[in-house]
């Protein structure tokens, strides 16, 4: 919702006010005067005269506020901090005098409307001249908005979105200290946080390398929010960035054995541990291409006249090396893979209907066929070649119905229909990749 605060807004108020009120405190009316004619310091300084008058009294205090709130408006947005630090103070004294006497008055019920509209109108100013996407918002803009957070988490410090936004923003321009105090303020300070405020925190921790600070963080958050799933996925993916897989596994472990017939749970189970999966696929592939570029080298090396054999014995014998390292990281993929598989079709039994189990699974069997394929081309041997392939292929079948599966339980989801446009590519099945091909608007 947007507000359009002008110092004028107070005027009109002063207008009413001095229109139905029988108010006799001659300080008071000239501070009303003063407001009109928008002379802000007379404005105070017959508040000040009717605050030492009458220090019982809230109208003193309700008028200064309201100059100080206009004088912040005439100021440019990076000046305005202090005086909506000045026009808050009163403001808030002024109620607090107004509930202790049990004052009823349009003073009186016009104090928070009017913190929430300058609060509005400065929240909103700081939102205008951001990019969608923050984090790319040109710097200028950038400060500009920062300076309306400030001014608007100030006149109302409540307001979480703005806190929110500040240390977005914050984060954006490089103050990463800055950030993390705001995220930590709304998390501990102010007790308003949700699971939001936690991920953010976790992710400033995480940018500045303080991986096990984030963890801890994100287990205080497990305690406090035990049913979100999300939760472990983050702990246990902040374990992986570590290196600690064993502590990794045993987190998401841990939802299993809370509701082992829970299928959502051995879904992030299977997710959690095919991402390391992947990552040693990866880390294969870039081995397989040293090895590639090795073999190139020691044919290329054995047709120089005079090659020397030591030279291609050794050279072979490197290649080997890489190919066993290979080898036995395609063993543990295998292995992990494996698990990831059984945890998942344990989900399928229990949630058939579910596409994300379906398409996870087809993931694992299409990139188990992939790594099969890597390893027949790497191989010189044209029967184990041969091998490969088929093995290869039954991978791709594999994956192929259960892509279908989530493919019919989402038609419209296009990823489900690229997969197997793919796989129908590759295991010549002409017509069905012309389909696929359709649905997937490729």
């Amino acid at each position: 919702m947007k507000y359009n605060f002008l110092p004028q807004a107070f005027v009109t108020i002063a207008l009413m006010f001095m229109v139905w009120s029988c108010a006799t405190d001659p300080n008071i009316e000239s501070a009303r005067l003063a407001l009109i004619q928008q002379d802000f310091e007379e404005v105070i300084r017959s508040a000040d005269a009717a605050i030492e008058a009458n220090p019982e009294s809230g109208d003193g205090y309700y008028y200064k506020g309201i100059a100080y709130a206009s004088m912040a408006n005439e100021a440019p947005a990076a000046e305005r901090n202090e005086y909506y630090e000045l026009a808050r103070e009163n403001l808030i004294e002024a109620r607090e005098r107004y509930q202790a006497m049990e004052v009823v008055s349009d003073e009186a019920e016009s104090i928070n409307d009017i913190i929430v509209e300058t609060w509005g109108y400065e929240h909103n100013m700081g939102v205008q001249p951001l990019a969608d996407d923050i984090i790319s918002s040109p710097e200028d803009s950038l400060r500009l908005a920062r300076h309306h957070f400030i001014n608007a988490t100030t006149i109302n410090p409540d307001s979480v979105m703005s806190f929110n936004l500040l240390a977005e923003v914050n984060f954006a321009l490089g103050n990463e200290e800055e950030a993390e105090a705001i995220t930590r303020k709304i998390i501990y300070d102010m007790d308003m946080a949700d699971l939001y405020n936690y991920y953010r925190l976790a992710f400033f921790l995480i940018e500045s390398q303080r991986d096990q600070e984030a963890i801890n963080l994100l287990l205080e958050a497990r305690d406090k929010y035990p049913d979100e799933i999300e939760i472990v996925q983050e702990i246990a993916n902040t374990y992986l960035r570590i290196g600690e897989t064993e502590e990794a596994l045993e987190v998401v472990q841990e939802l299993i054995e809370r509701d082992p017939e829970n299928p959502q749970y051995r879904l992030v189970y299977a997710t959690q541990i095919y991402q390391m999966v992947q990552e040693l696929d990866d880390q294969i592939r870039d081995i397989h291409d040293d090895v590639y570029e090795m073999s190139r080298e020691i044919r290329r090396t054995a047709r120089e006249p005079g090659a020397d054999e030591a030279t291609i014995d050794r050279m072979i014998a490197e290649m080997q090396e890489r190919q066993d390292e290979a080898n036995e990281l395609i063993e543990e993929s295998f292995r992990f893979s494996d698990i990831a598989r059984e945890e998942l079709h344990q989900a399928v039994k229990s949630d058939p209907e579910n596409p994300d189990i379906h398409s996870t699974l087809g993931i694992v069997y299409q990139n188990r066929g992939a790594l099969m394929q890597d390893k027949r081309n790497m191989t010189e041997d044209i029967d184990e070649a041969d091998e490969f392939d088929r093995q290869a292929r039954e991978y791709l079948e594999k994956a192929i119905p259960h892509y279908e599966k989530a493919a019919e339980l989402e038609p419209g989801n296009q990823e489900h229909w690229q997969a197997l446009f793919r796989l129908y590519t590759n295991l010549g099945m002409t017509e069905e990749a012309e389909y696929a091909q359709e649905r997937a608007g490729i």
